[in-house]
Parts: C-alpha cells; structure tokens; sequence
C-alpha cells in the first residue's frame, strides 16, 4: 500500500489524520510531520525523510503539505529527487480522503496523485453560489 506523510505547520497534520479517522477509520500507514517555533529546517527535513523511509513498504509515499512555498514544503521539496515519492501542497480532507481510501485499490502512485488533486481542487467552493444556484433550479 502506497504510504502517506501529512507535513504542515504546528499539528495540522495530525489533526487532518485523526479527522479523516472519524470518516474512513483508523489510517494505517500514515503518519505526520509538524513545524513547530523553534525547528531547525535541517532536524525538520531528517524527521521527513524518516517518515518517507519508514512508510515506504515499495510501492511509494504520498507527502501532503499544507502549501507551496512554505517551510514544510520546501523541506520536503529538498527530499527529492527519490524514487517512489510524490510530493502534493495545499492539503485538504478532500484530498487526503481520496488518498487514503483508494491507496487500498491503487498502487499507481502517479494515478493517485492525480485524484488527489482533482479532488482537494474540486472542493474548493463557494458556498453561497452553490446555494443560490440550488436555489435557482427549485425555482426559489
């Protein structure tokens, strides 16, 4: 099963995990990095390429990050290249969700990282005009 490593700033990782758990159950093969005042980017980075290693059973690691350009990314950014590894920023549950439930049935990293990104653009919405358009097709 394609391993995966949620890296974000303080404990939003962790947080996104236990969350995903309430939905899908217990997230085997995952883990969460987390920057927290004081980290070096160098400690930072071994933890990442720790976790990669530990979660990497040969079919790969998904690493989520909260998103571009921020020190979670740049530190995993800084682990490639390496094989089986594919690195996604702007984590959300959509996205995270989609990944942990279909790594069950994928074991094409690159075909995951697709609907994983798919699916974290996707639902992205405005609310309101979601509203207002339901409203308009019940003729309200």
């Amino acid at each position: 099963m394609i391993g995966v490593l949620v890296v974000a700033h303080g404990d939003l990782g962790k947080t996104l995990l236990e969350s995903i758990a309430i939905i899908a159950g217990e997230v085997q093969q995952a883990d969460a990095i987390g920057l927290h005042h004081g980290d070096s980017p160098e400690t930072f980075r071994a933890g990442i390429k720790e976790a990669v290693e530990s979660l990497d059973t040969g079919e790969g690691v998904m690493v989520l990050v909260d998103f571009f350009g921020g020190t979670p990314g740049n530190e995993a950014l800084k682990c490639l290249p390496r094989e089986n590894m594919k690195v996604l920023s702007g984590v959300n549950m959509a996205m995270l969700l989609e990944v942990v439930v279909n790594r069950a049935f994928m074991s094409d990293l690159e075909a995951l990282s697709q609907l994983a990104l798919n699916s974290g653009k996707s639902s992205i919405q405005d609310l309101n005009e979601v509203y207002k358009k339901m409203m308009e097709k019940a003729g309200n």
